[in-house]
């Protein structure tokens, strides 16, 4: 199935069926990716009187309750209003478009091995995502930005995340990201910040810019399968309608011709 759309004055041919899920699939009974040893994500039937929502012996309907959290442990999309105190929700910031997107790979370094900067302290030995490594990849004005962390390897989808492997983005990074245009920003890490900045979020702040209209968003815990190589795709970002400020998410890219 193709779909055609126009951006910027050009014409694109869209393959619907080239989609590609970026979304790590939620266990509720098996392993989960984690961030800051939070509880597991559960489902569990309801109870309610004598009704208990689990089909037994062919008799009854499965009616499971959720108890997960969304930003530790699993895919999810977030808005400014991960770091604000307004009312800002996803379901109002994230609409249903296909977006035009670069996917890029790049290989974390440690502190040591770069002058940038960043907003708090930082250990020798931590990792993470240079201005000068993504100008590598791309200089050109997008509004998606999927970056995939090297090696790829598939412990990604049950990962335990500490301070000692999660990288961050540095400073100049956040202000090359923001000079690109970058609206919607897809990672396969927990977060964008340093495991512990003190409570700062700098880099989220920044990127959100903390000014009207809240158009940005921020998907972290993706997985960007090999399958993928480096280059443009259209992503489209499915939510659930969730009044929060971040939602479970699956984003797809698609392959596309120009016409």
């Amino acid at each position: 199935m193709k779909l055609t759309l126009s951006k910027n004055s050009k014409s694109y041919e869209v393959d619907l069926n080239s989609a590609t899920s970026l979304a790590i699939p939620y266990n509720y009974n098996g392993e989960q990716p984690n961030f800051y040893n939070v509880p597991k994500g559960e489902a569990s039937p309801l109870t309610l009187g004598s009704f208990t929502g689990k089909v037994k012996n062919g008799l009854g309907c499965n009616v499971m309750v959720l108890n997960q959290n969304v930003h530790c442990t699993g895919t999810h999309t977030e808005c400014a209003g991960h770091i604000l105190e307004d009312d800002i929700f996803i379901h109002d910031v994230l609409t249903p478009e296909f977006i035009l997107t670069h996917l890029i790979s790049v290989s974390p370094i440690h502190w040591s091995e770069t002058k940038e900067r960043y907003h708090c302290n930082v250990q020798e030995n931590d990792r993470v995502i240079t201005r000068e490594m993504i100008k590598e990849h791309v200089t050109h004005s997008i509004d998606g930005l999927v970056l995939r962390t090297l090696p790829n390897s598939e412990d990604k989808l049950t990962r335990k995340y500490h301070t000692r492997n999660t990288p961050f983005f540095t400073t100049e990074a956040i202000h090359f990201i923001n000079d690109l245009g970058v609206i919607h920003w897809v990672v396969d890490s927990p977060t964008v910040d340093k495991y512990d900045d003190g409570g700062r979020l700098g880099n989220h702040h920044l990127f959100f810019e903390k000014k009207a209209p809240y158009k940005k968003t921020i998907t972290e815990f993706a997985y960007i399968p090999d399958t993928l190589k480096d280059g443009q795709f259209f992503m489209k970002i499915e939510i659930p309608p969730m009044q929060l400020d971040a939602a479970p998410s699956r984003p797809f890219l698609f392959n596309f011709l120009e016409i």
